[in-house]
């Protein structure tokens, strides 16, 4: 900011939300749809994303400014370690949240700190400041929490807040990374005094990013579950689980890429990502030369051969794809930034 854009700041004092956290790029959806048809985003309210990691002190200390001349400073943090599958409960590097503690220390009496419960590294942020935080998670404890979750043609999950219970329905949405997004944009709705079924109507159009976890048309009259963003071992442990759980499809594929960054045991987690291939899907298709593992692990809990198909690149393997896509499959695409997973989903979707 220049200074009259800083003088115009001061000015206005507009009301500010800043998304940060792993999950920030979907909360900050969820939070725009809930929002969009109440303020005209950019004047009256800005919504920012960001990733505060320690290195980026320059941009706290821009932060920091609009924290100081807003009407209503507003910090969400989502979280900050991987979310595993099977449990409600988790925590992430202290280290991450270097920069987002000095923001929240920041916040002024009127201000807003929002914090996933599930997360102790980021629930544990509430004992550095003085202010009344709100927390939303899976957990007892929390103060919105979803319950009652179910898998269809997308998520149903209630919300429970101070004794109000709300139906909350994502269209061809999965994963728990979506139902905190959708948690996030109540809490946020809620200080801005919508109430939850309000909130409930205006998520029903919330439609995420692409590669988080989408359910998109494929070719043939398949269905494609679009994880193909990014990957760690906890979310291709999900997409799996979630694979195995959605019915109504005559097979389905597994269409996997290296998952990068996982360190010595990197072989161990690829072969235990196959084993978990083995017993939900009907076909598997992998991409790179880590997720050969996953073949390996596939093939070891009982995958025959022929329903398994490596390649070293994807240029070199979305023509067999193509190929072998049947009317009625379920496609889970999913790999790491790096492996570019989203050349297959732009192979095999509809126009």
């Amino acid at each position: 900011m220049n200074i009259l854009q800083k003088i115009k700041f001061c000015l206005k004092k507009p009301k500010i939300i800043i998304v940060t956290g792993e999950g920030r790029s979907c909360a900050k959806e969820a939070i725009f749809q809930v929002l969009k048809p109440y303020f005209k985003i950019g004047q009256k309210l800005f919504l920012l994303e960001t990733d505060l990691t320690p290195h980026q002190i320059w941009w706290g200390e821009k932060l920091r400014f609009l924290i100081k001349h807003s009407s209503l400073p507003i910090l969400v943090v989502t979280h900050v370690g991987d979310i595993p599958f099977d449990k409600n409960f988790f925590a992430g590097e202290l280290e991450k949240t270097l920069e987002i503690r000095k923001l929240a220390k920041g916040l002024p009496s009127h201000g807003y700190l929002i914090l996933n419960f599930d997360d102790e590294t980021v629930r544990e942020i509430k004992d550095e400041t003085n202010l009344k935080e709100i927390t939303f998670g899976l957990q007892e404890g929390a103060d919105f929490r979803a319950t009652d979750i179910k898998l269809n043609t997308g998520t149903n999950f209630k919300i429970n807040y101070k004794g109000n219970i709300v139906p909350i329905w994502l269209e061809k949405l999965f994963g728990k990374e979506q139902i905190y997004s959708a948690l996030v944009a109540a809490v946020v709705g809620t200080i801005f005094d919508f109430n939850l079924v309000e909130i409930s109507q205006a998520l029903k159009d919330y439609q995420s990013l692409p590669g988080k976890m989408r359910l998109i048309e494929g070719i043939k009259n398949s269905w494609i579950l679009d994880d193909s963003e990014s990957a760690s071992v906890f979310s291709m442990t999900e997409a799996l689980a979630i694979l195995g759980k959605l019915s109504g499809f005559k097979r389905k594929i597994a269409v996997l890429g290296d998952i990068i960054g996982i360190g010595k045991f990197t072989i161990e987690a690829h072969e235990a990502i196959g084993e978990r291939v083995a017993r939900t899907s009907d076909l598997l298709f992998t991409f790179g030369q880590r997720a050969k593992f996953i073949a390996q692990g596939a093939c070891t809990k009982g995958m025959s051969l022929e329903k398994i198909f490596q390649f070293d690149t994807i240029e070199e393997g979305k023509l067999k794809l193509q190929e072998e896509i049947k009317e009625g499959d379920l496609i889970l695409v999913d790999g790491s930034k790096e492996m570019k997973m989203g050349e297959i989903i732009e192979a095999i979707k509809t126009v």
